[in-house]
Parts: C-alpha cells; structure tokens; sequence
C-alpha cells in the first residue's frame, strides 16, 4: 500500500505513537507493572495488550471497578485508599518518569513505520493520533528526532477528542486539522481497538503495522526499554 499512496492526489497519512511509531509498549507495561504491584491492582500483560488503545485512565477505572465488585476494602490497597482513577493516573505517571529520568530509559522509535514518515514528509499531510498523554508523545517524538516529520499531533487528553478509541473522534480530528477528508486518510496503527477507530472514522485503509515483515515481535520478551539516555 505504501507504494502506492503517493499516486493519490490530497491523501494523508496518519499514525498511532505507541507502539506504531515508538515501541514504548515494554517501557509501558514496566510503569503500569509498578503500580499495580503498589495498589494491589491485577493487570497481567496479556490484558494490557488487549486494552492498548484506551486511555490510562478509562483502563484504571475498569480495575478499580472489578476490584470493588470482587474484593473486601481491606484485600486491596486502592480501595483501603479510596484512590480514584485519576489518582492511579498520576501514580503511575511517577513510575514513568522515574523510569525515564531517574533510570535512564526510554523507547526508540520503529523503524519500519519511522520509514514511512520519512518516505512522504513533504509528499503528503502527515499526523499522528495517540491515546498517550501529549506531553510524552510529544517528548517521545522528539528524543527520535521524528517529531518535525508531522504537521499534526493530536491527543486523547486534547478537549476537541471527546471519545477515546474506538471511537473515530481522534482520527477525525487528525483528518480535519490536516484539512484532508477522512476517506481520503490512511491510518497506520498496532492495536485492535484503534483499527476500530481508523474503520469508524471511514479512513480509505486501514495498515495494521503488525503485519509487517520487520515489526518487532515477541514484545514481551524484550527489555524494559533498548536504549538508554546518553
């Protein structure tokens, strides 16, 4: 498909971050491990690859819910906290960043899809749609030196995207700030639910970068993060 979009007049390109542009996904899972293990919250990997797309704090408030329904306030450190899923959202932005800054770490980007970008940057109107909160797409995109590579960035946590994936709002925004209509926009992601999101929000395709040949695989095997701060 790559081939061929550039023959198509007024065509976009949009991509998910995590995942499809940056492999933060063990980096990721690393911050959300630590913070179940402080809140007595069960989020095993499988689970939170399932749920890649939603936001971290609609993923919080599903745990919190299952453990109110199923457990005594004394059997769970969040509910003998009362914390809320915003509180658990800032726990675990606190692991992130100790992570990141304290322990050197962070995602590198994936190049094969990296490529893509590089390919058309100035050929067509790029974007990336990410459920991730803006400040760290944004910090992500530039530790790469790709952030230049897009005219637009839009984000869950941004008031014009009123519904998380899979919703289509983040995908339609992304088409309407690059001035391209949807039908005319190619959406790139790694995630079920966001290929839900590129299909509801009438994309012409939808690339499913899973598929391709030099994705990373076997994710959960690798380190916590490849590289490390200079």
């Amino acid at each position: 498909k790559t081939n061929e979009v550039g023959s198509l007049p007024n065509c976009a390109l949009v991509f998910d971050c995590d995942g499809t542009l940056l492999d933060t996904m063990p980096i990721y899972y690393e911050s959300w491990s630590r913070t179940c293990k402080e809140l007595d919250l069960e989020f095993p990997m499988e689970r939170f690859y399932s749920m890649a797309g939603k936001t971290v704090v609609d993923i919080f408030q599903i745990l919190l819910d299952e453990v109110t329904a199923t457990k005594e306030t004394s059997q769970c450190r969040a509910l003998m906290l009362g914390v809320t899923a915003k509180d658990c959202e800032n726990i675990k932005r606190e692991h992130h960043r100790v992570i990141e800054e304290e322990e050197g770490m962070y995602a590198p980007s994936i190049d094969i899809v990296v490529d893509i970008a590089r390919k058309y940057e100035g050929k067509l109107r790029l974007a990336v749609a990410s459920s991730g909160w803006r400040d760290h797409v944004l910090k992500g995109l530039e530790r790469n030196n790709i952030l230049h590579l897009f005219d637009h960035v839009v984000t869950a946590d941004e008031e014009e995207v009123a519904n998380p994936k899979p919703a289509p709002d983040i995908f339609l925004e992304a088409s309407r700030r690059l001035n391209v209509c949807p039908e005319r926009c190619i959406g790139l992601e790694d995630a079920d639910l966001g290929m839900v999101s590129i299909n509801r929000a009438n994309y012409l395709y939808a690339a499913d970068v899973r598929k391709f040949h030099a994705y990373p695989r076997n994710v959960e095997r690798r380190k916590v993060a490849s590289k490390t701060l200079e």
